[in-house]
């Protein structure tokens, strides 16, 4: 998703790592096709289990209480650590984040407890910009990889939503601060 912020002087989005004299242009997330494969596994987990549970109380039909409750304490005991991952998976995704300023590009990702990284890659000092979108499904939901090389530095981002359009928007942003440090390089 990219979002973008209302041309306006007094809106300035405060976040890790920014300069008092960049100012915020767009941010983005990665593409949600990347959640779609944790949701199904647990999906499918869920539905195994509640069969499961189905099958060995309703066709086996389980007599003794302490083994009804054994099972179901394993039952639930599985079914939580399953949508706990997916619940970690799913805050990891939504703490990862592409913020885009006038002057710089923040690779701001982080997981609730164990990662806290932060890049930062001036955007005067692209060489340059790949855009990758290999496969029909790539190209049909429009999302991709962008790879920004600096001069001894390489920033990938996968899964990059609507990459046609942050592309473009990147190069020109690039432009502009290509001129700028012209502009202030010249007597």
């Amino acid at each position: 998703m990219v979002n973008d912020v209302p041309e306006s002087d007094h809106f300035d989005l405060h976040f890790q790592g920014r300069d008092v004299h960049e100012h915020f242009q767009f941010y983005f997330r990665q593409h949600w096709i990347r959640l779609l494969k944790p949701f199904v596994v647990t999906l499918l987990w869920s539905i195994i289990i509640a069969a499961s549970c189905a099958f060995i109380f309703f066709r086996l039909g389980v007599k003794d209480s302490a083994s009804r409750h054994g099972i179901l304490v394993t039952c639930f005991a599985i079914f939580t650590a399953i949508h706990l991952s997916f619940l970690l998976r799913f805050y990891t995704y939504f703490l990862y984040v592409i913020v885009i300023t006038d002057k710089r590009v923040h690779r701001i990702k982080k997981t609730l407890f164990s990662v806290d990284d932060h890049q930062t890659i001036d955007l005067w000092t692209f060489q340059d910009i790949h855009k990758w979108q290999h496969g029909p499904i790539q190209n049909l939901l429009g999302f991709g990889s962008l790879i920004m090389e600096a001069q001894e530095t390489i920033l990938k981002v996968h899964f990059v939503p609507r990459i046609g359009r942050i592309y473009a928007r990147l190069s020109h942003l690039r432009e502009a601060a290509r001129e700028k440090m012209t502009s202030i390089r010249r007597p």
